[in-house]
C-alpha cells in the first residue's frame, strides 16, 4: 500500500527556490500509524513493513565528507552532488524487497530490524571506499543544496551495523549517476529515519509520512478478498492511497504444484486400478483353495451371507493391518515422491523461462517486486491429516469388499451337493 502522489488533486505548489525553479509537492494524507492499524484490523493481514525514502549528504564520523563510488562507465556528466546519496528507511531489512530477493546481502554485521533505532546498513565497496567499519558513525547532512530551500542545516547520526553485497548485476550505462548505484545507497530503520523527514515536512510546510507499507497475507490464495475489504473500508481515503498486488512466490509455488498435479492424480488411479487387479487375482486364488470348506459350510446349513460376511470381516481384518503399516511408511515415501516431482516441475519452469539467470538490476527503481522473481519451492513436506487417512481407509474397505465379492460370489452360486461333488 502506498501513497498516491500523482493524484493531481493533491499536488500544491511549494514557490520557487533561490535558483528560481518551481516546485510542487503532495500535500493529501500519508500513510501513519492510524492508517496501519486500521489496515492491520482485517483477519486476513499478519504483518507489515514500512518504508519511506530521502537524501543527505554522508559525512565521516570526523566529519568529513565522504567519496561515492564512481561509475567507471561515466563520461557524461559533471556531478555536482558529489556526496548526496539516497537514503531508504525500512522497519526491517527482511521486508525489503532487494535483501528479500538476494539481490542484496549483509555479509558482514547484521542487518537492522523493527526493533532497531539509528542503525545504517552500507555497501562493503563504500564503506572500504571511507575507511568504514562496522559499529562506525555515519552522519546524514540535509541543507540548502540538497532540497534546494533556504533551511538551516540538518544532520542525524547512524551507528553502522552491517556491511552489503551486491549479488546482481546493476544496468550501468555512461549517464549512470553515482547516487543511482547501489553500492552508494543507506538503508536506515525507518522508525529514526520518519520522525526526522517530518521535521523537515514541517520546515517546509508539507505533510510527510510513510511513502508505502508492506502488509503481509495469512493465506496469498485470499488476497484479492483482502483487497476488496479494504477497499470498502471507508475510514482509508483511498483517494490518497493505491494497493499493489506482490504475489510472485505464492504463484510459482502453486505454479509447480499445479504441474505435478496431474501426474499424481494419474499415479493414484494407477495404483489404485492395479491394486484392485491384484486384490481381487489373490482373493480369486484364496476362495479357490477354500471351496470344499464352502461346500461343507452350505451343507451344515450356514447361510451363503453368512460366509461372505465372514471373508469380508477376514479380509478387513488383515487389510487392518496392512494399512497401520502403510501409514507409518506413507509419510516418508510422500516426502521421497514429492520432491521427486517437485524437482521435475520446477526444471520444467526453469526451461520455459526467458528470463537470465543473474538478475539485472535497473538504476531507476527503488524497489525491485515486479522486476524479480521470488525464490522456488525447493522441498516439501508432506503432512497425511486425518481426513486423507479417512477417505484412503474407505477406498481400501471398497477395494476389499469388491474383490471378496467378485472372487466369491460365483462359488456361493452353486449348490452344496455339486461343489462337493466337483471339488471332492
Amino acid at each position: 500500500m502506498e501513497v498516491d502522489t500523482g493524484n493531481p488533486a493533491y499536488r500544491k505548489n511549494a514557490g520557487f527556490s533561490q535558483e528560481g525553479y518551481s516546485a510542487s509537492y503532495y500535500a493529501g494524507e500519508f500513510l501513519d500509524y492510524d492508517i496501519i492499524e486500521e489496515v492491520m484490523k482485517d483477519p486476513g493481514i499478519s504483518g507489515y513493513g514500512a518504508s519511506c525514502e530521502a537524501a543527505a549528504n554522508l559525512k565521516s564520523a570526523e566529519g568529513e565528507y565522504c567519496n561515492l563510488v564512481e561509475n567507471e562507465q561515466n563520461y557524461a556528466y559533471t556531478n555536482s552532488f558529489p556526496h548526496l546519496a539516497p537514503v531508504h528507511g525500512w522497519s526491517s531489512l527482511e521486508q525489503c524487497s532487494y535483501f528479500a530477493n538476494h539481490l542484496l546481502e549483509v555479509t558482514q554485521g547484521v542487518p537492522f530490524t523493527d526493533e532497531g533505532a539509528g542503525q545504517a546498513v552500507i555497501s562493503r565497496e563504500l564503506a572500504e571506499l571511507n575507511h568504514i567499519e562496522i559499529s562506525d558513525m555515519l552522519t546524514l547532512e540535509v541543507n540548502r543544496e540538497v532540497i534546494g530551500f533556504d533551511i538551516p542545516a540538518r544532520e542525524w547520526v547512524f551507528e553502522v551495523v552491517g556491511l552489503f553485497e551486491i549479488c546482481g548485476q546493476q544496468q550501468l550505462n555512461q549517464f549512470t549517476l553515482p547516487r543511482q548505484m547501489l553500492q552508494n545507497w543507506v538503508f536506515v530503520d525507518s522508525r529514526t529515519l520518519l520522525p526526522l523527514i517530518s521535521e523537515l515536512g514541517e520546515a517546509l510546510g508539507a505533510p510527510t509520512g510513510y511513502d508505502k507499507v508492506r502488509f503481509s497475507v495469512d493465506d496469498p490464495a485470499e488476497m484479492d478478498a483482502v483487497i476488496r475489504r479494504l477497499r470498502e473500508n471507508r475510514e482509508i481515503n483511498w483517494d490518497c492511497f493505491k494497493i499493489t498486488m506482490e504475489n510472485t512466490e505464492y504463484e510459482n509455488a502453486e505454479k509447480a504444484l499445479k504441474s505435478m498435479d496431474g501426474g499424481i492424480k494419474t499415479m493414484i488411479l494407477a495404483i489404485t486400478a492395479a491394486g484392485i487387479g491384484v486384490l481381487a487375482l489373490l482373493c480369486g486364488i484364496w476362495a479357490k483353495f477354500r471351496i470344499q470348506e464352502t461346500g461343507i459350510l452350505l451343507s451344515l446349513g450356514k447361510s451363503r451371507w453368512g460366509i461372505l460376511a465372514q471373508r469380508i470381516t477376514e479380509a478387513i481384518l488383515i487389510s487392518v493391518l496392512a494399512f497401520g503399516i502403510s501409514c507409518a511408511l506413507g509419510s516418508t515415501a510422500a516426502d521421497g515422491i514429492g520432491n521427486r516431482l517437485l524437482a521435475q516441475a520446477n526444471e520444467q519452469n526453469r526451461q520455459q523461462t526467458d528470463s537470465p539467470q543473474e538478475p539485472r538490476i535497473p538504476v531507476n527503481s527503488s524497489d525491485l517486486e515486479p522486476v524479480f522473481s521470488a525464490p522456488e519451492v525447493e522441498e516439501l513436506t508432506v503432512d497425511i491429516s486425518a481426513g486423507i487417512l479417512t477417505a484412503v481407509c474407505g477406498l481400501e474397505l471398497v477395494m476389499v469388499l469388491l474383490s471378496v465379492c467378485a472372487a466369491s460370489i460365483p462359488v456361493m452360486r452353486m449348490e452344496p451337493k455339486a461343489i462337493l461333488t466337483k471339488y471332492e
